[in-house]
C-alpha cells in the first residue's frame, strides 16, 4: 500500500512540476461558436513573442470552407512587446472601418500547438454579409484557401483584453 501511494504522489508531483512548466501563455481570449474555437492573444515563454492565435482554419474556396484538421492552427506574430502587440492588434482591427473588400498582408504560421518559424502570407480581408462585418484569415495553398473568420465583437474584445493586461502588468 505504501508502494502504491509513494508512486501515486510521485506522479502527481511530476505532472504539476511540468504543468508549471506554460511555453503557452495566454493574455487573453474569446471563445466562438459556442466554445467549439478559442481565439486567443498569447506570449511565448521561449522567445518571448506575442502571438494572435486564430484556432483552426477551414479549407475550400471563397465560399465553402469544411474544417477537418482538429490540430493545426493560424499563429499570427504581433511583436516582442505588449505595445507592439497592441499596435499590431489595432491595425488589423482598423479594417473594420475600411470599406468592405479591403484587405491586408500579415505574416503567420500553420502549426500544431505552438507556433513555428515557417511564417508564409496571411491575407486579412474585411467582408460584410447581411448586417455583419467579419475579417477572413485565409491562406492560399495549391489551389485551395484555408480560412477562418472573426466577427467585429469577437475581435474587440482581444485588442481590449490585451490592453487591460498592459495595464495590469506595465513592465512587459
Amino acid at each position: 500500500m505504501k508502494k502504491i501511494l509513494a508512486t501515486l504522489a510521485l506522479a502527481v508531483f511530476t505532472i504539476t512540476a511540468f504543468a508549471q512548466l506554460r511555453p503557452r501563455v495566454e493574455i487573453t481570449s474569446v471563445e466562438i461558436n459556442d466554445g467549439e474555437e478559442n481565439f486567443e492573444v498569447m506570449q511565448m515563454n521561449d522567445n518571448g513573442q506575442y502571438y494572435l492565435a486564430l484556432g483552426h482554419l477551414g479549407v475550400g474556396d471563397e465560399v465553402i470552407q469544411v474544417v477537418f484538421d482538429p490540430a493545426t492552427e493560424l499563429f499570427i506574430p504581433l511583436g516582442d512587446n505588449l505595445t507592439d502587440a497592441i499596435a499590431n492588434l489595432e491595425s488589423i482591427q482598423a479594417l473594420f472601418k475600411e470599406a468592405p473588400g479591403t484587405s491586408m498582408e500579415v505574416q503567420g504560421c500553420l502549426s500544431i500547438i505552438y507556433p513555428s518559424d515557417q511564417l508564409e502570407t496571411v491575407t486579412i480581408t474585411h467582408e460584410k454579409f447581411l448586417l455583419s462585418h467579419h475579417l477572413r484569415f485565409s491562406v492560399e495553398r495549391e489551389g485551395y484557401i484555408r480560412s477562418t473568420y472573426a466577427g467585429k465583437s469577437e475581435f474587440k474584445p482581444l485588442v481590449s483584453g490585451t490592453k487591460f493586461y498592459k495595464k495590469l502588468h506595465p513592465k512587459e
